[in-house]
């Protein structure tokens, strides 16, 4: 028995070797053979069972248009066509109802046959196909969403005949691998045991000796070189494990040194066994200094008792068996400064006994920060401005923080308001532009102040000068506006009322006859009104350029009389500077654009702000006025003064001396025609003063008619023996002016007078009547035209002033008073006199005057003679 046993297990190494690798081998080709063989089997139902299901689907698609079609021929044809596909038994088509209608069997010649309206019946179902011991799969399938179905059955054993090849191809293969590997193993065997001891010395010295390596070619077999290498690799790893272990202690190392909080490892009497670099920042120390000291030097109220019995009291972690408590404390610096601090302490128990870690975070700052922020809670409560925060990543934008100088400024409560938008103050009044730069402020993520009209709890109205602006996170994005209510309603009050007054103002300044203009603190123009531009001639746009006091004094003196020039106020204005106000006042010739008097005022650097005002005066008027009075009184004075001296020297004569009756007469005769001339004088200033005085409104006015006017005119001035003559041609006879016939008589009277006494030399007198317009009314005018010494440019422009006299030689005589009373008559009622002479070529005079209504026009050709 023992020689038998010997003779099945050998004792040599190799021959055991060879023994178990011949078995190995052997029971690894037929487990091989005996497993692919099922699994082949099992394969090819697998498959069978798959490729069925999908045929019959893939049928029951393709004919699923001919039965809608009802297209027999087409159906028998596809389906004919399927079955005579290899491994395909049968086709069977069926209604819905399961009969089956027509069945396709591929033959035993290879066609297809075809039979209907079979006997049998299937059961319709959608399912897994399934395979019988035979090996045939049947699967069924619907047509056309189950209008009729589908059953395909199919020979899986049609898969298995190349996997059978497969198998039997292989089992030989293995069967000569492991002859082969058997041979070999004999031969290599041998030597592989040779170096085996020399493996077994590397792994005896491999402890020792980390990271030693052996030579992978040993010399010995495959399984020795592999052992080698294994050898060689567990070596290496223990060397990459070592250094790994080292790096993740560095690692773990950095990560507490590098923590803000301090960490303190404490033993179970509470002294300080492990501490991180953040003690030095936090406790002031060096990691040293506390190494072995109790606890209670950096946390003085902690003692080994109160750490076991607060973390036994505080909150147990199931999952690391540890205790964690979490205490506010006072902390104390190496120096003995104490601060707040927060401690959180785990208990944990180990093989050495109880352990502690203690994380310490200095509150210092937070504690700080918290300060401030009540400080910055308290300085929004106590502000007077009303203070509200609107988030506005929530729907609608709502507020959230309303402080109470909103309540005192609105009458709404803090929670009145929060949760809604501050477009409650606006009431139904939206229609303000304000609100539109605060939606686009909004759209823009942009800052804006407006005034708006709101209205408080009460729905009174008061202003609201509302001052937006974005708080932006760390990403730059807006999630909250502020914004600060000031109630300005009496500042909009006072602004309001300065803006009328300004309003005011600025209507008297344009409707001024006086110009204004005013300069700024620089010098350049602000305001210049429309008097001003009629005075200087300039336009708007001139005017409204900012032109400087420099550029303004350079354009107004070119306006003005070059030899009597005017003096710049840019050079007193700058002497003028700092010395409160400066004033000027002077009288200004100017040439253009017309030629005016002005008088110039200007207060320069008005009240130390640095402002100029200038005014203009046009006194062209006032100063023609005053030279017309002071000539008028000299030629009154003389003229009055020549009759009265000779009716005074005359008088005297006859009463200091006798005089012959023949020689007294003519002297009486002087008298009287002196007395006279002063009686008309005196009448026709009274007459004038009179018509001035009363504006006509002493006139009768009633409807005349032109000949009777011109009639009775020229009837109360011929004298009886004068061969002169008027020529009278009156085209408008009848036609009615509404006039004060006296009145108008003698303006007319006054004329042919004229005429009359400037025509010494005798010639023709002509009188016409004219169609006209004044005003854009119908109008007649009486045109009274002489051949007599007529009138120089000079004279024409002088004609209608008091006491002015073409002749003043005195040959002629006259007061100068007829003409200024022909004028006020005409003008007084509507009309108008205009006078057209040449010198020494006579004078036309024609007096328009307004219609009352149109007539026909009646020619007619008078002569008057004396």
């Amino acid at each position: 028995m023992s020689a038998l046993w010997q003779l099945v297990w050998p004792r040599k190494l190799w021959r055991q070797l060879l023994v178990v690798a011949s078995g190995v081998i052997v029971a690894a080709v037929l487990t091989m053979a005996v497993d692919s063989t099922h699994r082949i089997t099992e394969t090819a139902r697998q498959e069978g069972r798959g490729w069925a299901q999908n045929l019959a689907l893939s049928v029951a698609d393709n004919v699923a248009a001919d039965l809608a079609h009802k297209d027999v021929h087409g159906l028998h044809q596809r389906l004919s066509d399927l079955a005579s596909l290899q491994g395909v038994l049968r086709i069977d088509l069926a209604d819905r109802d399961g009969q089956i209608m027509h069945t396709y069997v591929h033959g035993d010649s290879g066609r297809v046959l075809i039979t209907d309206r079979s006997q049998e019946r299937m059961r319709p179902s959608l399912g897994e196909a399934q395979t019988d011991e035979n090996g045939t799969v049947e699967a069924t399938a619907p047509v056309g969403g189950a209008q009729a179905w589908l059953r395909v059955r199919f020979d899986s054993r049609v898969t298995t005949k190349h996997l059978d090849a497969l198998r039997d191809q292989a089992v030989i293969w293995m069967v000569i691998g492991g002859i082969v590997v058997i041979a070999l193993m004999a031969i290599f065997t041998a030597q592989a045991l040779q170096p085996l001891h020399r493996v077994v010395m590397f792994a005896r010295r491999l402890p020792g000796q980390f990271g030693l390596q052996m030579p992978a070619n040993s010399g010995g077999s495959a399984e020795v070189d592999e052992l080698v290498d294994a050898l060689n690799e567990a070596s290496a790893a223990m060397v990459r494990q070592l250094d790994a272990t080292r790096a993740a202690e560095a690692r773990t190392a950095a990560v507490i040194n590098a923590a803000p909080d301090a960490l303190l490892g404490l033993d179970d009497q509470a002294r300080i066994t492990l501490v991180n670099h953040a003690v030095t920042s936090v406790f002031g120390c060096t990691e040293e200094q506390i190494i072995g000291q109790p606890v209670s030097r950096l946390l003085p109220s902690l003692t080994a008792e109160k750490i076991e019995e607060a973390t036994l009291a505080g909150l147990f972690m199931r999952a690391s068996g540890s205790h964690l408590a979490r205490l506010d404390i006072d902390a104390s610096r190496n120096d003995g400064t104490p601060f707040p601090a927060e401690v959180s302490i785990s208990r944990v128990e180990t093989d050495a006994g109880t352990r502690y870690a203690a994380v310490v975070r200095d509150l210092t700052e937070q504690r700080m920060t918290m300060g401030m922020m009540e400080l910055y809670n308290r300085a929004l409560e106590c502000a007077t401005n009303g203070i509200v925060i609107s988030d506005m990543s929530l729907p609608g934008q709502p507020v959230f923080y309303a402080n109470p100088a909103f309540t005192r400024i609105t009458g709404y409560q803090p929670w009145e308001v929060i949760g809604k938008k501050c477009a409650l103050l606006q009431g139904t009044d939206h229609d303000q532009p304000e609100i539109d730069v605060m939606r686009q402020a909004i759209a823009t993520q942009s800052s804006a102040t407006v005034v708006l009209r709101n209205y408080r709890k009460d729905g009174t109205l008061f202003f609201n000068e509302l001052a937006l602006a974005p708080v932006r996170s760390a990403d730059d994005t807006v999630r909250h506006y502020v914004g600060i209510l000031n109630d300005v309603s009496e500042r909009e009050r006072s602004r309001l009322a300065l803006a009328e007054r300004n309003a005011r103002l600025n209507a008297v300044f344009d409707l001024s006859p006086d110009g204004y203009a005013v300069f700024d603190s620089d010098g350049v123009l602000v305001f210049g009104n429309r008097a001003l531009r009629k005075i200087t001639g300039w336009d708007v746009e001139r005017v409204a350029s900012g032109m400087t006091l420099r550029e303004f004094d350079l354009l107004f003196g070119a306006l003005c009389d070059p030899t009597k020039p005017c003096e710049p106020l840019s050079t007193l204005n700058a002497n003028a500077q700092g010395a409160g106000s400066f004033d000027t006042d002077e009288l200004i010739e100017m040439v253009l654009p017309e030629r005016r008097t002005v008088t110039r005022l200007a207060r320069l650097n008005i009240d130390g702000r640095g402002e100029s005002i200038l005014y203009f005066r046009d006194v062209t008027r006032e100063m023609e006025v005053d030279r017309m009075k002071s000539e008028f009184l000299t030629t009154a004075a003389h003229e009055l003064r020549t009759p009265m001296v000779s009716v005074f020297g005359f008088t005297e004569l006859l009463l200091n001396r006798p005089v012959p009756e023949a020689r007294r007469r003519d002297v009486l005769e002087t008298i009287h025609r002196q007395a006279s001339l002063l009686i008309n004088m005196v009448n026709e200033l009274l007459d004038l003063a009179r018509i001035e005085a009363r504006q006509g409104k002493d006139m009768r006015r009633e409807p005349h008619t032109v000949a009777e006017l011109v009639d009775r005119s020229i009837d109360g001035l011929m004298v009886q023996g004068d061969a002169r003559k008027v020529e009278v041609q009156v085209s408008h006879g009848a036609q009615p002016l509404l006039i004060d016939l006296d009145k108008t008589i003698q303006a007319l009277t006054n004329v042919l007078s004229n005429a009359y006494k400037y025509s010494p030399a005798g010639g023709s007198i002509t009188l016409c009547t004219l169609d006209g317009e004044l005003h854009g009314a119908p109008a007649v005018g009486i045109e009274v035209a002489d051949s007599g010494i007529g009138m120089t440019p000079e004279q024409l422009a002088r004609v209608f002033e008091r006491f002015y006299r073409a002749d003043p030689s005195g040959n002629i005589p006259g007061t100068g008073l007829g003409m200024s009373v022909v004028k006020e008559i005409v003008e007084l009622q509507g009309g108008a006199v205009r006078l057209h002479s040449a010198f020494g070529s006579g004078t036309r005079v024609t007096l328009w005057l307004p219609c009352v209504a149109q007539a026909q026009p009646t020619p007619q050709l008078l002569e008057h003679g004396g």
